[in-house]
């Protein structure tokens, strides 16, 4: 009991003193020193010893220094004049914050300027001249393009899907972008207004030195030969029923990409050339008999 009261005696005058000290270095100091003496004296009956704790007497403190002394004056200064108010110059606009806003959502996925605008003006609440503002500006940086967007659209769905070049243009109508912008985005990807003609008698092991001497690459052809290859790909994968069922399956396929009807005809016709020449070669090599 005798311990216990002395700690908290002793807590208690060091934090009273600590306090009522106006220099930290000299707190420190005096915390740090042996600032406290315990002075044995002998008890009331005789028995034992209590101890009686007294406070050592305060350390001077150094004198301050010019430095100092100008650091008091300026602190204790009162400064006249009106009061500063920000003229917000350095502070993003609403521009700036929708731009930002537009990077946000292009670093998800690629987006169309209009579904942008939707974004901006309906999710986020900007207003919609501060949006085409924003919009218009990151399209002559270069960070957004529509044209860019179709080309890149049309060739994810036509080397995933074989997608017809008038179904790809619907969806892209559907998603806001403007025709110019998809004709120069189809440029590299479909021909001239989509068109696609199928060769009946194509052999896919023509001449090269032909296709060599071709400075750009006939896309009806190529795009041709590609659907082709896919559809015989999708017949021979339809093995139930019979072959007039196993082609309107292909048929059905080929329509719900958005193919025409003269390719679709031609598509079929080769099929069906391919398979009666099969079926030939088949009877031929059975009708091979050595002894």
């Amino acid at each position: 009991h005798g311990r216990m009261r002395r700690a908290s005696l002793f807590m208690t005058h060091i934090h009273v003193h600590v306090m009522s000290n106006l220099n930290p270095r000299v707190c420190t100091r005096q915390a740090s020193s042996s600032l406290w003496r315990a002075k044995p004296t002998p008890s009331r009956d005789g028995v034992g010893r209590q101890f009686r704790t007294t406070i050592a007497p305060p350390l001077r403190s150094a004198p301050l220094s010019d430095d100092e002394k100008k650091v008091n004056m300026l602190r204790n200064l009162t400064l006249d004049g009106p009061k500063y108010v920000s003229t917000k110059a350095f502070e993003p606009s609403d521009v700036d914050k929708a731009k930002a806003q537009v990077i946000r959502f292009l670093e998800y996925k690629p987006r169309t300027r209009r579904e942008l605008f939707d974004k901006l003006t309906v999710d986020k609440g900007y207003d919609a001249e501060d949006a085409n503002e924003a919009l218009d500006q990151l399209r002559a940086s270069g960070v957004q393009n529509d044209a860019e967007y179709a080309e890149m659209f049309a060739r994810y769905k036509w080397r995933n899907s074989r997608w017809a070049a008038w179904r790809v243009r619907g969806a892209l109508r559907q998603k806001g972008v403007e025709d110019r912008d998809i004709d120069e985005g189809f440029a590299s990807v479909f021909a001239r207004g989509g068109v696609m003609k199928v060769d009946m008698f194509a052999d896919e092991d023509a001449d090269e030195e032909e296709d060599l001497m071709d400075d750009e690459v006939d896309l009806e052809r190529e795009r041709a030969m590609e659907l082709l290859q896919a559809a015989r790909t999708q017949f021979k994968r339809n093995t139930r029923g019979d072959m007039q069922a196993r082609i309107r399956r292909l048929m059905a396929w080929l329509e719900r990409r958005g193919h025409g009807g003269s390719v679709i005809r031609d598509i079929v016709e080769v099929i069906k050339r391919e398979e009666k020449y099969a079926d030939d070669d088949d009877e031929d090599d059975n009708a091979l008999h050595f002894d």
